[in-house]
């Protein structure tokens, strides 16, 4: 008889983990890496099995003990997380400091956003506000010196270019509008989040696809590109946040404890706490509750003058609203990008897409438009003539 094929976990709950580290979706799914061995399948099975029926008494004792030890260290964990969560929570009322010292995004970030986002804007009023970020230059020549971009002489020797005005004109004004917003969510990406090293990726595609769907529907909104794409592209700072800080006090409060069970020489504590890596549960649940609320304050207190971004984060933070006003919009573009997220890693069966889809709050005409568009790549222009 064929065995029942065990359901799948909800499609939120799949992506959330996404966002984490792909394996855990994979053991969500019961998926198995090619070459291994189900339990079930295990030689350590049969032999548990051989066990089962000679030794039912010491097994059990044994499981008893196993639980024993297994709520023990759920018990610490969740002390440890507890104190993890205060240190985080101590953060939430100072919005302006965790811009600057904890993203490391001054105002000058935000006084260059804003004149990028102007009409009028021209090469010549966007270098001094980029010159003000002294890690951006890099960043720059880099993209500038690429095969993609870079440019020959009359003689067809490559140009170097070497200087900040000659690279913000080689790459232009469309190019820098998503450019620059996306090395300004790099620079505030986690750095170290073992054991996740896939956490940065997975949250610099969600919020670069998020940004690209946006601005793919913004025209039937009257929204401008570019304003559309900042909108997309910085609506992860709260969770960057929330995650650079979670792995920091992770590592500080797990020491503080060890240091205490030390003094106090309490071995059980100790070879518990020494068992315990950073969870993957917990840090879901804390960017669920608090992520949204703390982005819409972290761009608050950017202090933006042209670009309105706040009031879109502050409604969306509150409720999911009709997809004809901004936050609503900005709620589908995320639903469609974690869609195309889980059909890119094979996390989706093909089954489910279409009323996932729906439920998103994109007309079907929209979907159409943003199925031919990769929103995984940045659409910049080659060889842009200079400003």
């Amino acid at each position: 008889m064929k065995a029942a094929k065990p359901s799948l976990p909800p499609v939120e709950e799949r992506f959330d983990n996404l966002l984490i580290t792909p394996a855990r979706v994979s053991q969500m799914m019961g998926r198995r890496s090619p070459g291994e061995v189900s339990f079930a399948e295990s030689e350590q099975n049969n032999a548990r099995r051989r066990l089962l029926q000679v030794e039912k008494v010491a097994i059990k004792n044994k499981q008893i003990k196993a639980d024993t030890d297994a709520s023990y260290l759920d018990r610490v964990n969740a002390a440890l997380h507890q104190r993890v969560f205060n240190l985080i929570q101590s953060h939430f009322t100072q919005p302006d400091t965790l811009a600057k010292e904890v993203l490391g995004l001054d105002e000058n970030v935000a006084s260059l956003l804003d004149i990028l986002s102007v009409k009028s804007t021209a090469i010549s009023r966007i270098e001094p506000h980029a010159g003000a970020l002294p890690w951006l230059f890099d960043e720059l020549l880099t993209v500038v010196n690429s095969p993609k971009f870079r440019r020959r002489d009359a003689r067809g020797k490559i140009i170097l270019v070497e200087s900040l005005r000659t690279a913000l004109s080689f790459l232009g004004i469309d190019n820098l509008r998503l450019l620059l917003p996306s090395m300004i969510l790099r620079k505030a990406l986690p750095k170290i989040t073992d054991p996740f090293p896939d956490i940065k990726n997975q949250l610099m595609q969600y919020a670069q696809g998020t940004a690209l769907t946006l601005r793919a529907i913004a025209p039937q909104y009257n929204v401008k590109a570019h304003e559309a794409f900042a909108l997309g592209i910085f609506s992860q700072l709260g969770r960057c946040a929330i995650i650079r800080l979670y792995f920091k006090y992770f590592e500080q409060v797990q020491l503080d404890l060890l240091r205490e069970a030390e003094d106090d020489r309490d071995t059980a504590l100790h070879a518990a706490l020494t068992k315990l890596p950073a969870s993957a549960n917990y840090l879901i649940a804390i960017q669920n509750m608090y992520a949204d609320n703390l982005n819409a304050d972290i761009v608050a207190h950017m202090h933006f003058k042209h670009l309105e971004l706040a009031p879109t984060y502050s409604a969306s933070a509150v409720s999911t609203n009709s997809n004809e006003s901004l936050p609503g919009l900005l709620s589908s573009a995320q639903k469609y990008t974690a869609v195309r997220m889980l059909h890119q890693s094979k996390f989706i069966e093909k089954q489910e897409i279409p009323s996932v889809l729906a439920s998103s709050g994109l007309t079907r005409p929209q979907r159409d438009i943003l199925k031919k568009i990769d929103i995984f790549q940045l659409p910049l222009t080659e060889n842009t003539k200079a400003d």
